[in-house]
């Protein structure tokens, strides 16, 4: 009806006709550039950094796969859709950690991984029990736990920390990497 146009053209405007963002998304978004910019951000960055390094290297010690990636993004490899959904669903139902599961069509069949994610706030306590309850998943739906390694700061990735740090992609030829012998183990 004409009336129902009327109300269109004059309420639905903004939210029909244009791709701008509202203005309390980009006070929001200024307010965070302002906070990544001063010490307080440096602080958050460094923090967050060195929580990542701590639980990717918790997380080699126990045994589970993971994938080494440039990011704070933690991927751990499963391998299993019906296996990853399930470590997934165990970690929230069991004890209140989200953790994606990443299955096909967004990687590849046989690539499925659990997405792990710490933030700058995540406590060594935090990072410490979230690796003993995910341990815990992992062993009773019968996934493989590898031997324990620690990256030993000697395999050709890891004497080229500036490619790490421009965001590029691990590639490790050294024999007894843990890193990649872990994602070979558990393919």
């Amino acid at each position: 009806s004409e009336s129902l146009v009327d109300v269109v053209r004059s309420y639905g405007a903004g939210f029909i006709f244009t791709t701008s963002l509202p203005p309390t998304v980009l006070s929001g978004a200024t307010a965070s550039i302002r906070v990544l910019r001063s010490e307080e951000g440096r602080m958050l960055r460094a923090r967050h950094r060195a929580n990542v390094d701590y639980l990717r290297q918790k997380m080699m010690s126990a045994g589970l796969s993971v994938e080494h990636t440039p990011s704070h993004i933690i991927p751990v490899h499963v391998g299993d859709p019906a296996l990853n959904s399930a470590v997934s669903d165990k970690l929230i139902k069991q004890f209140g950690h989200y953790v994606q599961a990443i299955n096909f069509p967004t990687v590849p069949r046989g690539e499925e991984k659990l997405r792990v994610a710490p933030t700058p706030h995540h406590t060594v306590a935090m990072m410490d029990q979230f690796v003993a309850d995910l341990t815990k998943i992992w062993i009773e739906v019968g996934l493989p736990i590898r031997e324990s390694k620690d990256c030993s700061g000697s395999c050709t990735f890891c004497q080229k920390p500036d490619v790490f740090n421009r965001m590029y992609a691990r590639e490790c030829t050294r024999p007894n990497c843990p890193q990649t012998e872990a994602v070979a183990a558990a393919a």
